[in-house]
């Protein structure tokens, strides 16, 4: 697993890259969380460049609307480029959209999911906290669509509370939340 800013300068892309084809030649699922930061890197074309040469060549992409627009060229092309990872290099692509849930593409379906809702004190963190939700389910054994799930219940969870690694669920954690809350939002098509 690997988050886009490793990409923005050697020597770090160069190894991130190095440490694919390991992976890749080891049997190893590639998981690329596309994790833009404009202000690490040199230009957006070297970034958009980089990132989709990283997206080509992994298993599980995860990323916002803004981070796919951006590595399709604009915000409005973002559907369509998970769309096409999904169709082309990638077992799983997330598509999240903050507030209005996440689309995942997988084995040519597309299942969009909801959020769990709570008043949000700041953005910082939830996406990591997502990844954690989400892998560690995975790894589990749950399915696709109740790790995506327990993955925006970690996010919610962070995003409701003050600072950032503080804020991470623990397991106990996230299963009280669940238990308390009354369940993501519904999604409209």
């Amino acid at each position: 697993m690997t988050a886009g800013t490793v990409f923005a300068a050697e020597p770090s892309r160069s190894a991130a890259f190095h440490a694919f084809e390991l992976a890749r030649s080891a049997g190893l699922p590639i998981v690329f969380d596309v994790d833009y930061r404009p202000y690490s890197w040199t230009s957006p074309q070297v970034a958009e460049e980089v990132l989709s040469r990283a997206g080509a060549l992994s298993d599980v992409i995860v990323g916002n609307d803004e981070e796919f627009g951006f590595m399709a060229g604009g915000i409005d092309n973002g559907l369509s480029k998970a769309r096409a990872l999904s169709q082309s290099t990638a077992k799983i692509v997330i598509y999240k959209m903050g507030e209005k849930g996440a689309i995942t593409f997988a084995d040519g379906q597309e299942l969009h999911t909801g959020i769990y809702s709570v008043t949000a004190l700041k953005p910082t963190g939830a996406g990591d906290s997502f990844m954690a939700g989400f892998l560690a389910s995975m790894a589990q054994g749950l399915s696709l669509q109740d790790s995506v799930l327990r993955g925006s219940a970690c996010a919610a969870i962070v995003v409701g509370k003050p600072g950032c690694a503080p804020a991470m669920p623990y397991p106990d954690d996230l299963e009280t939340f669940l238990a308390q809350h009354p369940g993501p939002s519904l999604v409209k098509d």
